[in-house]
């Protein structure tokens, strides 16, 4: 029998994430139990019924011996999470999270005893609008990317394990400093999800009727959690305050353009956008290319 590498595995939030995390991790053979740690006992039992999760804790203080916990909370709950964790559990037990934000969980963890040595910040870029495990599946995470955020005191070893933990579940890992991740998920991600709800919030219900396939596709992450992204945008205030300075001076050069009736100006703001919304594709084709050639088998000597 091969090496299992994470013999039990707890996640701390059955949703989404958590769930298709936890069904990943059983179709790939890197567990031989998973523990769903909620609030709310029906639904864990629900998340049990359905094949899930193996079996479920009301409180992070009933784990004892496990190998990898992953919190899959909204971000507001991450640290009090860890710190449980880190008091519950064997000082070999590794912890990541899957939030969106990283700099303020990873400096308050970093102070807590245990969290230089046992806690990295993860983040699967995944999901969708919708939540729950219900909507969980065990592919969720196949070529897509995450991000692994060490810091100077984190040992490298333990860094290539949780790194290799995402690239079982079929992810491509990058690293990069929690600043460096919460700068660059405010432009591609908080920023997106800002500008698409400020978008479906200003159109009148009499125009809705209307809308297409334009309106539906800018729109669709407005459909997400509220109450998960109002905390992340509340933990990553600064950076989407940045992006969204950027997002305002061009929104304020297309409409200089507009009323100068600037035909040049309007097509060259256009044409930025177009050549860098082909350039992403470009790069998603190629990401998507290379990692299908890793994934061939190769052909010995005939």
């Amino acid at each position: 029998m091969p090496e299992i590498p994470f013999p039990r595995i707890a996640i701390v939030g059955v949703g989404l994430i958590g769930g298709s995390i936890a069904l990943a991790s059983r179709a790939r053979n890197l567990c031989r139990s998973i523990i769903g740690v909620g609030r709310n006992p029906d639904r864990l039992n629900e998340a049990v019924a359905r094949q899930v999760i193996d079996s479920a804790v009301l409180s992070i203080d009933s784990l004892e011996d496990v190998d990898l916990v992953i919190v899959c909370t909204p971000v507001d709950r991450i640290v009090e999470n860890v710190a449980a964790i880190l008091k519950a559990t064997p000082r070999e037990t590794l912890i990541t999270d899957a939030g969106s934000v990283k700099s303020g969980i990873c400096e308050q963890v970093l102070e807590l005893d245990g969290g230089k040595e046992r806690f990295i910040g993860s983040h699967p870029l995944a999901g969708s609008h919708q939540s729950g495990f219900e909507h969980a599946t065990a592919d969720l995470f196949v070529n897509r990317k995450c991000v692994v955020t060490p810091v100077g005191e984190t040992s490298p070893e333990l860094t290539e394990t949780l790194t290799q933990f995402w690239k079982s579940l079929g992810m491509l890992v990058h690293t990069a400093t929690p600043r460096d991740h919460d700068r660059i998920l405010a432009m591609v991600s908080h920023l997106p999800h800002l500008v698409a709800s400020a978008l479906a919030g200003i159109v009148p219900e009499s125009a809705l009727v209307f809308g297409a396939t334009g309106f539906r596709d800018t729109t669709r992450v407005a459909a997400g959690d509220a109450d998960l992204w109002t905390a992340i945008f509340n933990d990553n205030s600064d950076q989407i305050c940045a992006a969204t300075s950027d997002m305002i001076q061009r929104l304020s050069e297309f409409r200089a353009a507009l009323e100068n009736d600037d035909r040049h100006a309007i097509q060259s703001l256009l044409q930025a956008g177009r050549e860098n919304r082909n350039e992403f594709e470009r790069l998603q084709q190629n990401s998507l290319k290379d990692t299908k050639q890793k994934s061939s088998p190769k052909k010995g000597p005939s």
